[in-house]
C-alpha cells in the first residue's frame, strides 16, 4: 500500500507545480478583451503587478420571468485574493441604483483569473441578480458561468 500512496502523493505534487507554472506575473497597464458573451472586459494592473481593477460587462438572460433579462457591468477594485503568482479571485454583493420603472438590481458575483503571460489572462465570472420594484422581489436572473480573456 505504501508505494501506491507515495505515487498518488507525487502525482498530486506534480499537478500543483504544473498549476503554479501556468500563472505568470502580469505587466503594468490596461489589458483588454472579450467575454464568452462577446462583451468587454478589462484588467488594470498597477506598478506592483497587482490587479487594481477588474471590469466586465455581462447579460443575465436566464430569469424566472420568461421575458426577463438584465444587462449590466461589474467593477471590482483590488480583488481580495491575489497570492502573487498572477492569479486572482473575488466574490461579493452590491446593490445597483434604480433604473427606469423603479427596478433595482441586487447583485452577487464571483470571479477568478490567471495571467498566463505578462499580458494574457483568462478566467471565469458569474453573477446573480435579484430584481426588486418598490422593495418587492419581481424576478431572479443569472449569467451562468462566463469565460473571459484579455491580452
Amino acid at each position: 500500500m505504501r508505494p501506491v500512496t507515495a505515487l498518488v502523493g507525487a502525482l498530486g505534487a506534480l499537478l500543483v507545480c504544473a498549476a503554479i507554472a501556468l500563472a505568470a506575473t502580469p505587466s503594468k497597464g490596461l489589458h483588454e478583451g472579450m467575454t464568452s458573451q462577446n462583451r468587454g472586459v478589462d484588467v488594470k494592473v498597477g506598478t506592483n503587478h497587482h490587479i487594481r481593477r477588474f471590469r466586465i460587462d455581462w447579460r443575465a438572460g436566464k430569469c424566472d420571468s420568461p421575458h426577463g433579462a438584465w444587462s449590466d457591468g461589474t467593477t471590482v477594485k483590488n480583488p481580495r485574493h491575489q497570492p502573487g503568482d498572477g492569479s486572482f479571485s473575488d466574490s461579493g454583493k452590491y446593490k445597483g441604483d434604480p433604473i427606469s420603472g423603479g427596478y433595482v438590481g441586487h447583485f452577487k458575483y464571483s470571479l477568478s483569473g490567471t495571467f498566463t503571460s505578462a499580458s494574457d489572462a483568462h478566467g471565469t465570472f458569474s453573477a446573480r441578480v435579484r430584481v426588486t420594484k418598490n422593495g418587492t422581489t419581481v424576478d431572479h436572473c443569472h449569467t451562468g458561468k462566463l469565460t473571459w480573456k484579455v491580452s
